[in-house]
């Protein structure tokens, strides 16, 4: 994994964290106050997460735009985009599936139970140890309470 992707899979995941927590608690601050602890010691970094904020944003807007315009519509099928949804080298991006959009069915069918399957784990490398405790140091930053 290049310095690029590494940094690029931080930004995202921290953005995704941001906009969850930001989502979920209704405090816009808190993705800026993000974007500042990061910009305080990497500004590569920050510039990398506010561009995947930014992106996730417009990605959300485009995409409720074209849910309202299909609504107007009535029920049409539509193609996901090659690289909709994530993908990892693991798990490649998979066939695309036509989808159905506007006034379909209120409920979807259950979908099939499947059985649950133990994680296989590896050996993580130092860059992954670090990321995951940046990761659980910034999630534990979210979760503490600002109250005195």
């Amino acid at each position: 994994m290049s310095a690029n992707d590494y940094l690029q899979r931080v930004a995202g995941e921290l953005a995704d964290l941001a906009l969850a927590d930001e989502d979920a608690t209704q405090d816009e601050k808190i993705v800026k106050e993000i974007g500042d602890i990061l910009g305080a010691s990497s500004q590569t970094l920050q510039e990398g997460y506010l561009t995947a904020i930014r992106v996730r944003r417009a990605e959300t807007r485009a995409r409720e735009i074209l849910q309202e315009r299909a609504a107007k519509r009535g029920p049409t099928t539509a193609k996901l985009l090659p690289n909709d949804g994530p993908s990892t080298p693991d798990q490649p991006d998979q066939d695309i599936e036509a989808i159905e959009l506007g006034n379909g069915p209120t409920e979807a069918p259950a979908p099939a139970p499947e059985a649950p399957v133990a994680p296989v784990t590896q050996p993580k490398t130092e860059e992954e140890a670090a990321f995951d405790d940046v990761l659980n140091t910034l999630d534990e930053f979210l979760q503490t309470d600002d109250k005195p």
